[in-house]
């Protein structure tokens, strides 16, 4: 994975995004406290162990990213925290493990959902507590334009008896991120809010009974009755505005990381172009080696060419000088003279080569 990708998994895409995940992971810690935790997660870790580690005995995060537990054990290291990568939705510790089962973003990852439900039970303590969340399938019903949309969305029905097969006591909540305002107290702390919502029109606002809009379902799980306190709506006001203020003792090491981030792609970036330019030096002096070789062949061949064309002439001139000796010995006065003397010495030729022929026939004759 590129570095600086990397990097993005420590802020998510939307403010939206942010609360959420600040919000589902600190309405978990009041069920951590002094416990024995798990958080399960898919790539984006770190964060949320981070928060579930202050109040936690001990808290295991377990992803199925080598990149992620590398990244989350530098950025949010905890003397009470470990970061493990594991094959899932399998979980390999044994039976009544941990006392806190946490898994948010999961089941919307996962093809068969159920096996991560049967695992978390599985490792959880009899009287252990699963937190879990899902995607809100009614509430993102209309909205079919987002990416990845109905992909591992379900309906609070069917999320709740996926949960209860497993588990005597299922709490539901609804999960979203809310904008408005607030009336508070100068001089006392908050210990309670009152929650509304108001449809804005300037020409006829009121005051609706109906809830935020949510994007998630949160569900508590556990084979006992959880405390009432503890079953208690939960609102998280950001009262610094910013999402990750528990964070800011980390800012300098964010950006530290990013300016080493910026060096090393700067570093690769001029590695790429010196080895282009010599990836081009020498496709230049092999173009020349080879226009060299073709100038060279070319003048070769047409030596070759003049050599043959020399030769071919003076084979023409020499056979020419033959034919022009022969024509002027047969023209000579000489030739004429004995020509006579050779045809008589042919005409003997001749009569010799036929006399051992006559002789054997005669022979032949006598003996019969």
């Amino acid at each position: 994975m590129d570095p600086s990708g990397r990097l993005e998994q420590l802020i998510p895409a939307t403010s939206e995004a942010a609360y959420d995940r600040l919000t589902c992971y600190r309405f978990a810690q009041r069920y951590v406290e002094g416990k024995k935790v798990a958080d399960i997660g898919w790539r984006e870790i770190g964060y949320g162990s981070h928060l579930l580690a202050e109040t936690a005995e001990s808290l295991t995060e377990l992803t199925n990213s080598s990149e992620a537990v590398g990244l989350a054990s530098t950025i949010y290291p905890a003397p009470n925290a470990s970061y493990r990568e594991v094959a899932l939705p399998e979980l390999p510790y044994p039976e009544d493990h941990f006392d806190v089962v946490v898994a948010f973003g999961l089941v919307d990852n996962l093809e068969h959902p159920g096996d991560l439900v049967r695992e978390a039970k599985r490792v959880s303590k009899p009287a252990g507590v699963l937190v879990i969340s899902a995607r809100d399938k009614q509430t993102h019903a209309n909205d079919r334009n987002r990416p990845n949309s109905g992909s591992g969305e379900m309906y609070v029905p069917e999320f709740r008896d996926l949960l209860e097969r497993h588990f005597k006591h299922v709490r539901i909540y609804r999960q979203g991120a809310v904008a408005g305002g607030f009336v508070i107290p100068v001089s006392e702390e908050i210990t309670s809010t009152a929650v509304e919502s108001v449809r804005f029109a300037l020409s006829s606002p009121y005051i609706s009974a109906e809830p935020p809009t949510t994007g998630s379902v949160i569900a508590v799980c556990s084979d006992i009755e959880v405390s009432e306190q503890e079953e208690q709506p939960y609102l998280l006001l950001d009262r610094d505005s910013r999402v990750f203020d528990e964070c800011e003792d980390r800012a300098e090491d964010v950006g530290l990381l990013r300016d080493e981030i910026r060096r090393m792609q700067e570093t690769e970036v001029q590695s790429f172009q010196d080895s282009l330019k010599l990836h081009r030096t020498e496709i230049a002096y092999l173009r020349a080696q080879i226009r060299r070789s073709k100038a060279d062949s070319n003048a070769e061949i047409r030596r070759l060419k003049s050599q043959i064309h020399r030769l071919e002439i003076q084979m023409e001139n020499r056979i020419h000088r033959l034919e022009n000796h022969i024509r002027e010995m047969e023209e000579s006065t000489t030739w004429r003279i004995f020509e006579p003397y050779r045809r008589l010495r042919a005409r003997m030729d001749a009569r010799i080569k036929r006399r051992p022929e006559s002789t054997e026939e005669s022979g032949g004759d006598r003996s019969g």
